[in-house]
């Protein structure tokens, strides 16, 4: 459940940029309540007044553990070095657009050429990597349109030593008999460490009893107590070194590998919110899992409909959440429990 007592006010930017709309609901000047009773506000910028830093940051809510900013990619980044942002992140995840080629409606994903889109991706990494903290993580998530370029390029600006993983998110679906190619079903994260000190959380998953018996092979034995163990082995010759009792690793649950089952959300889900790119909370809660700790920040600069934060701030920890689209911001602000503007 979210604090709803804003700790700073919340303050509402014009962009300038061409193409883009003014809001019309108040006057420049103007103060007026956001959020009922909380104490939270928005002050809109009076005429000849710039943003602040010059960049076309729209607005920005402000809290102890939470950002919520309108602006392109690369003016986020350079309001944090402006605003002297206290904190690096422990870990960037980065849902850009895939070089799908397709419009989305309140977004496009339609680009003049691979280079344009690949130069493009190559700013908004460059421009990310001094926020990543030397223990921490970078995760771009992509598919079978681009990844490969992708994977290179990154490994130009993060290294090709401290690339870690290739996370790949299988989710399944409705398919059809393949023509000209097999039914794509999956994402693939890729996963840079910022240095070789990066360390990942183990994360488990549930499993059967059975399960582990069949992967085990061995003879189950039983203990005075009634409890079921089979032999533990220590290298050639201790092939019986220890106990392991199976009670225990049912209840801890087998490691996670790369591969990861995570169904798409459904459309009569409640979880839904009519993004049309909207990924599952339990895909972030994961990754969150695996590269932070409680009280660290993260940061989604193409957060969408807010799935990062909404899986960032649960776990206990704090969130940018950023993006150009301002019906993707407002839709992030009302999934937290905040009024839209």
């Amino acid at each position: 459940m979210l604090d709803m007592e804003m700790d700073k006010e919340i303050k509402l930017r014009y962009d300038e940029a061409e193409g883009h709309q003014r809001d019309r609901s108040a006057e420049p000047g103007e103060e007026r309540a956001l959020i009922g009773q909380e104490g939270a506000r928005v002050r809109l910028l009076g005429q000849g007044e710039s943003p602040p830093c010059g960049l076309r940051i729209r607005f920005a809510i402000e809290r102890t553990n939470l950002r919520v900013v309108c602006g392109d990619i690369v003016d986020q980044i350079g309001w944090l070095h402006e605003a002297k942002f206290p904190h690096n992140f422990s870990l960037v995840y980065l849902d850009p657009p895939f070089f799908s080629n397709r419009e989305y409606g309140s977004f496009s994903d339609a680009w003049k050429s691979l280079d344009a889109y690949l130069t493009t991706i190559r700013d908004w990494v460059r421009a990310i990597y001094p926020w990543v903290k030397d223990r921490g993580f970078f995760v771009l998530h992509c598919d079978y349109h681009a990844s490969h370029y992708l994977k290179v390029m990154v490994d130009e600006i993060f290294g090709y030593g401290n690339f870690r993983n290739e996370w790949v998110w299988h989710y399944g679906g409705r398919r059809q008999p393949a023509i000209r190619r097999v039914n794509s079903k999956h994402d693939v994260l890729l996963v840079w460490a910022k240095t070789d000190e990066a360390r990942f959380n183990p994360v488990f998953e549930p499993w059967e009893r059975d399960e582990y018996v069949a992967m085990k092979r061995q003879k189950v034995h039983r203990d005075e107590d009634g409890r079921e163990w089979i032999w533990g082995h220590q290298g050639r010759g201790r092939s019986h070194a220890y106990r392991i009792y199976l009670d225990e690793q049912v209840s801890r649950g087998r490691a996670i590998d790369s591969v990861w089952d995570i169904p798409i959300i459904n459309t009569s889900s409640k979880e839904r919110v009519g993004y049309p790119t909207q990924k599952p909370v339990k895909l972030l809660t994961r990754v969150i899992e695996l590269t932070t700790n409680p009280g660290d920040w993260v940061a989604d600069f193409a957060a969408g409909s807010g799935t990062t934060g909404v899986a960032a701030l649960a776990q206990g920890r704090a969130a940018w959440l950023g993006d150009i689209n301002k019906e993707a911001v407002q839709l992030t602000i009302q999934r937290l429990g905040l009024e839209a503007w």
